[in-house]
C-alpha cells in the first residue's frame, strides 16, 4: 500500500512515517508540505492512500485532496489534522474524502484503519492522476 503524506510539519511527517512502519505492507512513497507539491508528487508516485493536514505551507490539504479526486484519484483519502471536525467532517463527505482523524488523539485509530485497509482484498487498481 503506497502512502503519500501531506503536512506542513517535517517533524510530524517523520513521526507518522515511522508509525506507519507498523502497518503491514505500508510504504511511504512521497511527502509534501504544500498543495502544489502534493498534487505534483501524487501524479508522480501514484499513491493508494493520501493522508493530508488541512493547513499547509501554501494552499490547503483539503483543497489538494479535492484536486486529486477531480484529477481521477480513486484511492483512499484521509484528513489527519487538528482542524475542527465539526467544520471539516461534513465537508469531507461532500469532497469525497474517506475519513477524518485528529492528529493528536486518533493516530492509533488511523493506524488500525490503515491495517484493515492494507489486509483487505483489493477490488480496485490505482489510476493515473491528472494535474488539475
Amino acid at each position: 500500500m503506497k502512502i503519500l503524506l501531506i503536512d506542513a510539519s517535517d517533524t510530524f511527517r517523520k513521526y507518522l512515517s515511522e508509525r506507519l512502519r507498523a502497518v503491514p505492507g505500508a510504504m511511504v512513497v512521497g511527502q509534501a508540505g504544500s498543495e502544489e507539491q502534493a498534487v505534483v508528487t501524487a501524479t508522480l508516485c501514484v499513491p493508494d492512500v493520501v493522508l493530508a493536514d488541512v493547513g499547509l505551507r501554501s494552499g490547503s490539504g483539503f483543497d489538494a485532496l479535492q484536486r486529486l479526486r477531480s484529477g481521477g484519484f480513486k484511492g483512499t483519502a484521509y484528513l489527519v489534522t487538528t482542524a475542527d471536525e465539526s467544520e471539516y467532517g461534513p465537508r469531507c463527505v461532500e469532497a469525497g474524502i474517506d475519513g477524518f482523524y485528529d492528529k493528536l488523539l486518533d493516530i492509533e485509530r488511523l493506524l488500525q484503519a490503515l491495517t484493515v485497509l492494507s489486509t483487505a482484498p483489493k477490488t480496485w487498481e490505482g489510476a493515473r492522476i491528472k494535474v488539475v
